[in-house]
């Protein structure tokens, strides 16, 4: 499969965008981009991640260590959706010794409290939609943060592939396929943005076109080049 990555030169023009590597030779560049796809965290919302510690510490009455320590452990299980929400606070309160009361959803409670809308990059992906370019949203995300992409903006985003529904989880290859599959594009046709290189890398390795997110003006300018 092809290896099409782009990302924008540190220091170089902000609007040349680099070519990477092409690896089919069979001229994928020249096939016209049909999809653009976000990232969530870090891309179309602030990355939540700190925001979610913080408040769970608070609420769990543990220290900072203890917390990231057992999140580094139980996330990858509760993002792909080999484990609940429930069982994922057992296994922190198991890891912490954290004795402090739960409510109904702490993630979502604490996701909310960490909730930030870009909303230039909302514009970016409107005005794409608006041109005819399907839009969509492939993340690394947990099921009680589904109810947050109800919102108004998220309306033009479809599909929605969401790590603990498709049992996989970026950087692996698996997500990148459930997303081609969906969408019954070419991996060429799809233009893919994120804000973590490794992950531009391994939407490159699946075939896809990969963008490395900087800000909402980078990314207006990344795409003219790239779309026109």
């Amino acid at each position: 499969m092809g290896l099409c990555k782009f990302r924008v030169k540190p220091g170089a023009d902000d609007t040349a965008v680099r070519l990477i590597s092409l690896s089919d030779g069979r001229g994928a560049l020249l096939r016209k981009i049909k999809a653009v796809i976000f990232d969530w965290g870090g891309v179309l919302i602030e990355n939540p991640t700190e925001g979610i510690l913080r408040h769970s510490r608070e609420v769990l009455r543990i220290g900072s260590g203890c917390m990231l320590a057992a999140y580094r452990k139980l996330i990858p299980c509760f993002q792909e959706g080999r484990i609940s929400e429930e069982e994922f606070w057992k296994g922190v309160r198991r890891r912490t010794g954290a004795k402090g009361q739960l409510p109904a959803s702490l993630w979502l409670e604490a996701f909310e409290k960490s909730y930030v809308e870009k909303k230039d990059v909302f514009d970016v992906a409107r005005e794409l939609h608006g041109r005819g370019y399907r839009t969509g949203i492939l993340s690394n995300t947990e099921e009680p943060a589904r109810p947050l992409m109800g919102k108004d903006p998220y309306r033009i985003f479809d599909p929605l592939v969401l790590s603990w529904q498709a049992g996989a989880s970026k950087p692996q290859r698996r997500i990148f396929e459930a997303l081609v599959e969906t969408l019954a594009l070419d991996p060429p046709e799809i233009l893919f943005i994120d804000d973590v290189q490794a992950y531009v890398d391994a939407a490159g390795d699946a075939g896809l076109r990969g963008l490395l997110f900087t800000d909402a003006q980078t990314l207006r300018k990344d795409l003219a080049a790239l779309l026109g």
